[in-house]
């Protein structure tokens, strides 16, 4: 049955490291906040295990080092690629990342833990587990929630999707959800036990159609992820075998990092493109995270953008009293910052795949490196973030080279 109506100024579908962060940062400075968790327990999803260095950036400003440190998040100042078991190149994210700050790579589950009891502890009300069921806008916004065998419904100015690349909150912003094809296949698998001396590195072996990653994600533990065709995917079987997974990557990481290495968590592979819903901001709902846009994991930067929106989206609510305008600014800036991502995302499939035009294609992207290391900006994307990247047909020709004589 359905009881009581309850107010509040915002309410958030999902409470996951977006939408806790999000809540907490809203009902610290004073608005009644709920959130909304459906799940009991958080559990390794195989993704979103680092963030760039623009994404701390915006976690930084918003206050989230004491978050960082509560999840045992590691900081990682240089990238490194590997080639034969060997580093053959190693980057400071200090040489170009704003303030000169560095990736961290944590346990996904573990920071949505903390952001979900830090929330709690800046006054918002969590809900967990509970199901958002239904929404009905208009002059205060009404959403029904199932929890314990009962309905409840309670009301907001506002309420905010952050429930993911599968978001049921995207029909109610009047949107429908879009993807890219897929282009390959990514995936992983939490590990302890890696013998190197590369725990504050991301680490990262490529050749052509194939990449093995690894960095620190804890003390003791390192999350091992893949990328490939599909086809190829089969073939390895590493999606099904720990061992087989293990016996791939250790070809390509230090010898003898994975003689010891132990299974601690699952294997998951999955689908990589970018999704997006087609409309970020309707009647009294707006989308952040992966609701609004999830880009392909491959290149890392979906929870970078969780940071970026929750630092935007509350900055706007915050300063703007007609939050009917403030959501028409955030869907704006979001849209642009998306479309540089996935543009991004889009142009560095060359990297997967085969054939002459593919093999043409990289060469002129290595000779457009070798004029302009930064390709117009855009290979500083992870340091310095997406923001005023412009994806239009000079950047791509930048990026392939062929704007050279």
């Amino acid at each position: 049955m359905t009881i009581e109506t309850r107010h509040f100024d915002v309410i958030i579908v999902g409470g996951g490291i977006a939408g806790s962060t999000l809540g907490g940062v809203l009902a610290r400075s004073g608005l009644g906040v709920l959130v909304i968790e459906k799940t009991p327990r958080f559990r390794d999803r195989v993704r979103g295990e680092m963030t760039w260095p623009y994404g701390v950036a915006d976690a930084l400003a918003l206050g989230m080092e004491e978050l960082f440190h509560q999840a045992g998040a590691v900081e990682l100042p240089d990238a490194q690629g590997y080639a034969n078991q060997q580093v053959h190149d190693r980057y400071a994210w200090a040489t170009d990342a704003i303030d000169g700050l560095s990736e961290l790579g944590f346990l996904h589950p573990r920071l949505q833990e903390a952001a979900f009891t830090w929330a709690a502890a800046q006054g918002a009300t969590m809900l967990r587990p509970a199901k958002a069921t239904g929404f009905t806008g208009g002059g205060r916004a009404t959403v029904t929630v199932a929890q314990e065998g009962e309905e409840v419904q309670y009301r907001a100015r506002l309420v905010v999707g952050a429930d993911g690349k599968h978001s049921m909150v995207r029909k109610w912003t009047g949107g429908q959800s879009l993807a890219d094809p897929e282009h390959h296949r990514f995936g992983g698998v939490l590990v302890r036990g890696v013998q190197s001396d590369d725990r504050q590195a991301d680490n990262v072996c490529w050749v052509v159609g194939e990449a093995v990653k690894w960095f620190a994600v804890g003390p003791q533990q390192t999350r091992l992820y893949v990328a490939m065709p599909t086809e190829r995917l089969r073939q390895t079987g590493i999606a099904r075998s720990f061992d087989a997974f293990v016996t791939f990557a250790a070809e390509r990481m230090p010898e003898g990092a994975l003689a010891q290495v132990a299974q601690a968590g699952p294997i998951g592979f999955f689908p990589n493109h970018d999704t997006w819903a087609s409309r970020i901001a309707g009647d009294r709902v707006v989308l952040i995270g992966d609701a609004a846009g999830s880009p392909d994991p491959t290149l890392g930067h979906g929870t970078a953008l969780v940071f970026h929106d929750v630092r935007i989206l509350s900055e706007v609510l915050l300063a703007e009293a007609k939050w009917e305008a403030a959501i028409a600014v955030f869907a704006d800036q979001r849209r642009r910052v998306f479309a540089a991502v996935n543009a991004w995302d889009r142009w560095n499939g060359i990297f997967f795949e085969t054939g002459d035009a593919a093999v043409r294609r990289r060469e002129g992207h290595e000779r457009a490196r070798a004029v302009d290391a930064t390709l117009g900006g855009w290979a500083l994307i992870e340091a310095r973030g997406p923001v005023g990247l412009i994806p239009d047909a000079a950047a791509r020709r930048r990026f392939f080279g062929e704007d050279l004589s």
